[in-house]
């Protein structure tokens, strides 16, 4: 009897154990920390964005196609159309290429159309699981040409439209200030006969170096889907999405902001592109925010800090001068 509730235990045991692994036990996967610290950092609010008094919010706005369904973004802007020519500004959200909305920006684009009267759209283009590169740029640039479609009518100025991004929209608006008239990425969400480059240009945390990322082991997995393969598969995509080996004289000028304690992406990446841009000689200006992680302008305090030195720079490149309020 007792040797028969012995091979029993025994056996349950053994089964248990194949079933379920130890906690102790060593794991083939590699934890990729940067994208936990993305996912630990980002934010991107699911309520309803406070408007302010006399600013006019329209959420989901069609801006063009991808395929059969529509590209949306969400408006921010005076009630009142301004009388005078007024500047636009376009955000792209972060979250790693694979996930994030355009929540991430309401806030911005609230205190710019209030303050200054600004045109301001945050869109939401096609994540990774969706569509692979160059679907998100694509979108980008057609929200672009979108806002300039609408210039006539919402009294925008075509020559004063500013491209924001964090993080993976840091790193598309980086594509697109560095890839002017490249035909391939325009793709075909529509208004064609407008152009989709950026005036001036602001990254936050952005990516402009995939080497270094595959370096530090950094977002790896998140490139692989972003991108449809590894470095050692495809680096020839590798480079052609490194933005900062396509910065030229026809570059915008830039505003660069990153914390020096970003787990996700090296600070040294906006160093090194501030200093490129400054070689060809194009405008560029970089703060650098001293122990700040990935993504701190999120959260107050640092989201109002950053958005005034923004204000600096764009107040300074589009001649804003005094505010609407």
């Amino acid at each position: 009897m007792t040797s028969g509730i012995l091979n029993f235990t025994v056996a349950v045991v053994t089964l248990f154990m194949l079933a379920v692994p130890l906690a102790a036990e060593p794991q083939n996967e590699m934890v990729d920390e940067a994208y936990l610290e993305s996912l630990r950092t980002e934010v991107h609010p699911k309520n309803t964005p406070k408007v302010s008094e006399g600013v006019l919010f329209r959420s989901r706005v069609a801006i063009g196609k991808a395929g059969e369904r529509n590209l949306t973004g969400d408006v921010f802007t005076p009630e009142e159309i301004p009388g005078s020519l007024r500047p636009a500004i376009v955000f792209l959200h972060g979250g790693s290429w694979m996930h994030g909305s355009a929540s991430q920006f309401h806030f911005h684009s609230d205190y710019l159309a209030k303050k200054y009267g600004f045109f301001a759209i945050s869109v939401d283009y096609r994540l990774s699981g969706e569509a692979r590169f160059p679907a998100a740029l694509q979108d980008a640039k057609c929200a672009i040409r979108w806002v300039r479609s609408q210039a006539k009518k919402l009294n925008i100025d075509p020559d004063r439209v500013a491209i924001c991004g964090g993080s993976a929209g840091g790193h598309l608006s980086s594509m697109i200030a560095t890839t002017a008239g490249v035909r391939k990425y325009e793709g075909n969400g529509g208004h064609k006969k407008f152009s989709s480059h950026a005036n001036a240009a602001v990254f936050f945390n952005g990516e402009f170096d995939m080497w270094d990322l595959v370096a530090k082991k950094s977002l790896i997995d998140a490139m692989n889907k972003f991108i449809g393969g590894s470095p050692t598969e495809m680096p020839e995509r590798y480079d052609e999405l490194s933005s900062i080996k396509r910065i030229d004289k026809n570059t915008p000028p830039t505003l660069l902001l990153h914390g020096t304690e970003d787990k996700c992406v090296s600070h040294e990446q906006s160093i090194a592109f501030y200093k490129r841009l400054k070689k060809v000689g194009v405008h560029a200006e970089v703060e650098i925010y001293e122990g700040k992680p990935h993504a701190w302008f999120n959260k107050e305090p640092d989201r109002t800090i950053t958005l005034k030195r923004m204000e600096k720079f764009l107040v300074s490149q589009f001649g804003l001068g005094e505010s609407k309020n």
